[in-house]
C-alpha cells in the first residue's frame, strides 16, 4: 500500500536537497518508478538493504503466536481472543494488502508501456 501511495506522490513532489552529495545527484534528478533502479547509486542500496537487515534481525516474532504476530497489536489495540472481530479484520488487511500489490504492479506495467512516465493515461495525479 505504500509503494503505491508512493508512486501517487512521486508523480508530483520530490524531496529538497541532494540524494547523493558526493555525486551532485538531486532528490528532483530521480526519475519516478522503476527508473530510479538506475540512477541511485550502489551505496544507496546498500544503505537499505543494511537498514531493511537489522530490522528483520532485531524485531521479532512472539513464540508461540500465529504469523506476524510481532506483539504490538492492531492499530494499538491487542487483539489475541481470535474473535470473528479480530478473524474478519486480519482477513480485510491481508485482501487489502493482495490488492495493493496488484495495483503497484499495475503501475509498473504502465510504466512499461508508455515508455517511462508513470500514469500517463491519469493526468489528475
Amino acid at each position: 500500500m505504500a509503494a503505491t501511495l508512493g508512486m501517487l506522490v512521486q508523480q508530483n513532489y520530490h524531496f529538497e536537497g541532494f540524494l547523493s552529495p558526493s555525486e551532485n545527484l538531486k532528490f528532483s534528478d530521480v526519475p519516478n518508478g522503476l527508473g530510479a533502479l538506475k540512477v541511485v547509486p550502489l551505496e544507496g542500496w546498500v544503505q537499505m538493504a543494511v537498514v531493511i537487515g537489522l530490522h528483520e534481525v532485531v524485531v521479532k516474532q512472539v513464540p508461540g503466536k500465529a504469523p506476524g504476530n510481532f506483539g504490538t497489536g492492531y492499530l494499538g489495540v491487542k487483539l489475541d481472543d481470535q474473535s470473528s472481530k479480530q478473524i474478519r479484520a486480519l482477513n480485510v488487511e491481508i485482501q487489502n494488502g493482495r490488492l495493493a500489490m496488484l495495483g503497484i504492479l499495475g503501475m509498473f506495467a504502465s510504466e512499461i508501456v508508455h515508455k517511462g512516465e508513470v500514469l500517463a493515461e491519469t493526468k489528475i495525479f
